[in-house]
């Protein structure tokens, strides 16, 4: 998005704005703030609230979630920790606003975590990924690699209300428990009320460490997270709603065509006089303040924060100019 070159001049009365976006504010960090949300008339997002919500846009399948096409048992996985981690961090973006790196570097302290990929790197990935691996995180081998593993940290590089990636999604599908951090009603998601295991209910990497290590005792324990693949349980009745309800979420292009369909028969609507003129809001793409991993608040020295400080000065300033300047 060139917020240089919007639109202009636009007459709020008749020009319809939609806003198509499903990634995190890290490439339009405006859109955490309301005067330039308020801009737009209808979006597509990763939010429930949105006009066509994407909420699901990283989880292909249902039935991936029950799958034991790349599940080992946890006796293997037992077998596997005398030369691997019970943790994996496989990561390559090393400045988030989510501070991820320096949560896992304190919680290394603590228990042993494999850590591939640039940030952090204490082990070398395998041959055969090691050239062009983010190109290869859903091939069936590297499935297979990261399946081996009894937890993955997945923390996103954002907070925001829905957002979701296939950080929490891989590791579900191959049947490792995820150590997650990111959006904040996550649990609405999750397929069982016991699937992953959240940062915010071990608060410090100290008390993470202990958790793991309790469940490393005891298989049973461990495998209370693993339902939807030891048992197939789905309990989640919203997460089989919605992926019924929207199927287009897992196809990039159908998703484009549904919000492309629906400004279209607003466009129609209105001209006949039906359809009134909508806003979006802040529910449509809640993303607060930048929020650390390692402390659960925000660190004013994070450069995030910055970001997100300017960030609020450019949307008032474009709301300005959009609102200002009419045909």
């Amino acid at each position: 998005m060139n917020l240089k070159n919007l639109p202009m001049p636009r007459n709020v009365d008749k020009h319809i704005w939609g806003l198509f976006h499903e990634e995190s504010p890290r490439n339009v960090p405006e859109l955490m703030h309301p005067p330039f949300l308020q801009l737009f008339n209808y979006s597509a997002t990763f939010s429930r609230h949105s006009d066509v919500p994407l909420t699901l846009q990283y989880l292909k399948t249902i039935e991936d979630i029950t799958s034991n096409e790349y599940f080992i048992s946890t006796k293997e996985k037992n077998s596997l920790l005398s030369s691997i981690a019970p943790i994996l961090f496989l990561q390559s973006d090393c400045d988030t606003a989510t501070e991820r790196e320096l949560y896992v570097e304190e919680l290394m302290k603590h228990i042993a975590v494999d850590s591939y990929g640039t940030c952090l790197n204490n082990r070398e990935l395998p041959h055969q990924f090691q050239e062009d691996y983010l190109n290869k995180l859903d091939d069936s081998d590297f499935l297979k690699f990261i399946a081996r593993y009894k937890f993955v940290i997945a923390i996103e590089n954002g907070v925001c209300e829905d957002y979701i990636t296939e950080k929490l999604w891989r590791a579900l599908k191959v049947g490792t428990v995820p150590i997650y951090f990111g959006s904040p009603s996550v649990t609405d998601w999750l397929p069982n009320n016991k699937s992953v295991i959240l940062l915010t209910e071990y608060p410090t990497p100290t008390l993470m460490a202990s958790h793991v290590r309790n469940l490393l005792a005891s298989d049973r324990k461990y495998e209370e997270y693993l339902e939807h693949k030891l048992k197939k349980i789905i309990t989640n009745k919203r997460l089989i709603l919605e992926s019924e309800t929207y199927p287009y979420q897992s196809d990039t292009l159908m998703a484009v065509n549904e919000f492309e369909c629906l400004i279209c028969q607003i466009v129609h609507e209105r001209r006949k006089g039906v359809q009134k003129q909508s806003i979006v809001s802040k529910k449509h793409y809640d993303c607060p303040k930048p929020m650390s991993a390692l402390t659960l608040s925000a660190n004013d020295r994070n450069s995030w924060i910055y970001t997100w400080e300017v960030a609020l000065n450019t949307a008032e300033s474009i709301y300005q100019k959009v609102m200002n300047t009419r045909y």
